[in-house]
């Protein structure tokens, strides 16, 4: 979509509209002519006059479910009513009875000066076009929207991206894609603060701070109590806050995650010391409230604003270490505050030399990575999901994730047999792998992983090891829209042969809409597979390592 903004670079919410409609099977097919018509108008070109007045506006092309319609009726003579059976005949794709208003069509075209030809290849164009066509009503309102929130992302950046945060609360996958985003676009999220975040995330400065309630175990009541104490004064130390939110909503499993993101931090004591005697606090404030029901009160109960909250000593010990401050804020939020992980095996990253992930996906000023592209990543295990083929074998789909993005890396069942005991959760792995795109969606095939070493415990790469690490260099590179496939040829030396096994199996694995057929070569027959294809670029990369790139056709 980025890229064909690019080249239409719209200037009035018509083209917004149009950019909607045409970015979808069937109308993609027109987009570079869209875009040819509107930049060289002279290049436009009408079959028939009548015509004109109906596609002027989107510069010679259908893209309207509307067009189709007019068109029947300027062209055809069709009655309103009669255009509608039409249209949803074509959208519900009812061959027959589009078939049969095709020599109505063509004989009311004739009737009006239009070449027979023409009349015929016209009707064609809209029945096949007509499947999937937008209506323009329903664009214009998707368009207004974008037009909107594109318009704030510019003007209000910190505003728009707090309330797309807001947005998302309980899906820690998309607060920090979210948050990666900001980073991109130059604001930071501070990290929770007992004395400065509010219940939602809000602009704080020339950044914004992280709500309470993205916390995990925070709750929106909960939140809403901190707050509202804190307008009274701010929380001085942990005790004192411990003490006046006694007898509200507070449970020791939400005061660990609050010690866990930091959110005490600023208030002089490490995390480790607090999380010590954190449980005898609670329970010491606790039973000074209901002493204090029972009437047994101490001296100073009496006196009218005094500070009575218990005085604790937090015990002298360091702090944790940056490992484990990490995980505990990835435990609470699904991200890292202090860092990342990935800073404590910095010196092995170094001689390594591999490519971040953002390069890899790309930004709204750079294309990433080709097709097909070799490269060295680093990173940390997210998830993993492990999945058997027919065949029985065992293969993985991992999320990688470095500093700057996260990335689904596959792996297949002959590599997975030589690197299943590096992947498990939250290790530090180097792979190398090849690219694989379609459209925007850039995962990685794993040919190799191994697991990165500490800073405390790396001594340097061996040189001849650092000059085998492959860099990758993402190309930059515009390519059209894809063209709609409608069917997958495999040739296959026979049905029962291994190849058409382990063919039968990756079409499985990545199920999608795309007809298959396989030929036989032995018999000369071709049969359609009942399992539909995703033909992505992985997918049919694999296909012809397995059957070789002649004996996969794509059409």
């Amino acid at each position: 979509m980025r890229q064909m903004l690019m080249g239409l670079r719209p200037d009035c919410i018509e083209d917004i509209i149009a950019a909607i409609s045409l970015y979808r099977p069937g109308p993609m097919d027109s987009i570079p002519k869209y875009i040819e018509n509107k930049n060289n108008r002279d290049a436009i070109k009408y079959v028939t006059p009548l015509l004109e007045p109906i596609l002027r506006p989107t510069y010679g092309c259908i893209v309207y479910q509307e067009q189709v319609m007019e068109i029947f009726r300027s062209v055809a003579g069709y009655t309103f009513g009669h255009a509608d059976v039409v249209r949803r005949a074509m959208a519900k794709k009812h061959a027959d009875e589009i078939e049969a208003e095709r020599e109505g069509f063509v004989k009311g075209a004739i009737e009006r000066g239009v070449d027979k030809n023409a009349a015929v290849a016209l009707f064609e164009d809209m029945a096949d076009f007509a499947k999937y066509a937008f209506n323009k009503s329903h664009a214009a309102a998707y368009s207004i929207v974008s037009y909107r929130i594109a318009y704030l992302k510019v003007h209000y950046p910190r505003e728009y991206m707090a309330a797309l945060l807001t947005s998302v609360l309980g899906n820690m996958g998309k607060v920090s894609e979210y948050i990666a985003e900001s980073g991109k676009m130059g604001i930071k999220v501070l990290p929770p603060d007992i004395n400065c975040s509010n219940i939602y995330f809000h602009v704080d400065g020339n950044n914004i701070r992280f709500g309470l309630l993205a916390l995990k175990n925070i709750g929106k009541l909960f939140a809403g109590q901190i707050i509202n104490e804190r307008r009274n004064r701010r929380y001085t130390s942990f005790d004192d806050f411990v003490s006046r939110m006694s007898g509200k909503d507070l449970n020791k499993r939400q005061v660990e995650t609050l010690i866990k993101a930091g959110a005490f931090d600023s208030l002089g004591v490490p995390r480790k010391a607090i999380m010590a005697v954190y449980e005898k606090i609670v329970d010491g404030v606790n039973q000074q409230g209901r002493s204090n029901l029972e009437g047994q009160l101490d001296m100073f109960s009496s006196v009218p604003d005094v500070d009575i909250a218990p005085k604790y000593e937090y015990p002298d010990m360091p702090e944790y270490s940056p490992r484990e401050i990490l995980n505990f804020e990835k435990e609470v939020s699904g991200m890292y505050f202090s860092g990342h992980i990935l800073d404590g095996y910095s010196k092995h990253i170094a001689d390594i030399g591999g490519i971040a992930i953002s390069k890899l996906l790309g930004d709204e000023d750079e294309d990433g990575a080709a097709d097909g592209t070799r490269v060295t990543v680093c990173g940390i295990i997210n998830d993993i999901t492990l999945k058997n083929t027919k065949n029985g074998d065992r293969m993985a789909f991992v999320s990688l994730e470095d500093n700057s993005g996260e990335i689904e890396c596959i792996v297949f069942p002959k590599v997975y047999e030589r690197v299943a005991h590096l992947l498990r959760l939250d290790n530090c792995i180097v792979l190398n792998a090849n690219v694989s795109t379609r459209d925007d969606d850039v995962k990685l095939l794993v040919s190799g992983v191994n697991e990165l070493e500490e800073n405390t415990a790396y001594h340097g790469k061996p040189q001849q090891e650092v000059q085998a690490v492959q860099r990758a260099q993402p190309q930059r590179t515009v390519t059209p829209p894809q063209q709609r496939v409608k069917k997958l040829f495999l040739r296959l030396p026979d049905f029962e042969c291994e190849q058409a096994k382990k063919a039968k199996n990756l079409v499985e694995i990545f199920e999608g809409n795309t007809a298959v057929m396989l030929f036989d070569s032995s018999t000369k027959q071709y049969t359609p597979l009942q399992s539909r294809a995703d033909v992505s670029g992985i997918l049919v990369s694999e296909l012809k390592k397995l059957l070789g790139e002649e004996n996969v056709v794509l059409g």
